[in-house]
């Protein structure tokens, strides 16, 4: 089914080209979801290391260039939102480029996270319509940063960190192996509520 749609100016967010600009002089965006669930009473205390991710999201992607983040990415913003699943004990987030209010076809994907009490670290699964492949990814705080790696299939040169920025934005930022095997920034999201008021 799809998701209703809210009006959002152009000034907000930029078509990718000037036909379709031309055929839209407002863009619709789809509204937030408003209804997240809650944790379980009885839910690790560390699901709230990835509580930032429960709400609706607009995002912004940025390149690492020259020792300096370049400005958004041009184009129909992203979206990202998360909910609690499984009564409360774990948190489900969907990916969308561009927000499907704008491309109901849009490229998606979806996260399941869940803390694992033995391990001491997140069990995550990953699965995106281009690839059609469940990735295996892990988490966990390392010197004071949730900091995220993928297991299956094997991906060495690839680390990702979550910083919350405010109580409505946070960033994930993705790394790689220079060539003396420092991990560098490459690549940054910067996440932003969409306010449950913004609905019609």
């Amino acid at each position: 089914m799809r998701r209703p749609t809210f009006a959002l100016t152009a000034l907000a967010l930029a078509l990718p080209s000037a036909a379709l600009a031309e055929a839209h002089e407002e863009l619709s965006i789809a509204p937030p979801l408003c209804d997240y669930g809650a944790p379980h009473p009885e839910a690790p205390a560390e699901l709230a290391e990835f509580d930032f991710l429960i709400g609706d999201f607009t995002v912004t992607a940025h390149a690492y260039r020259a020792g300096a983040w370049t400005p958004p990415r041009p184009g129909p913003a992203p979206r990202w939102n998360g909910r609690y699943i499984l009564g409360g004990m774990a948190i489900e987030d969907e990916w969308f480029d561009p927000d499907p209010g704008l491309v109901p076809d849009a490229p998606r994907g979806v996260n399941i996270r869940m803390w694992d009490s033995e391990a001491g670290e997140w069990d995550m699964s990953w699965l995106h319509t281009a690839g059609r492949q469940v990735q295996d990814l892990r988490a966990k705080m390392i010197d004071g940063r949730l900091t995220m790696w993928q297991v299956y299939p094997e991906r060495r040169n690839f680390r990702a960190e979550f910083e919350r920025l405010g109580p409505d934005s946070w960033e994930r930022v993705t790394y790689a192996p220079d060539e003396q095997g420092e991990w560098q920034p490459t690549f940054k999201l910067v996440a932003t509520r969409i306010p449950c008021s913004a609905g019609p």
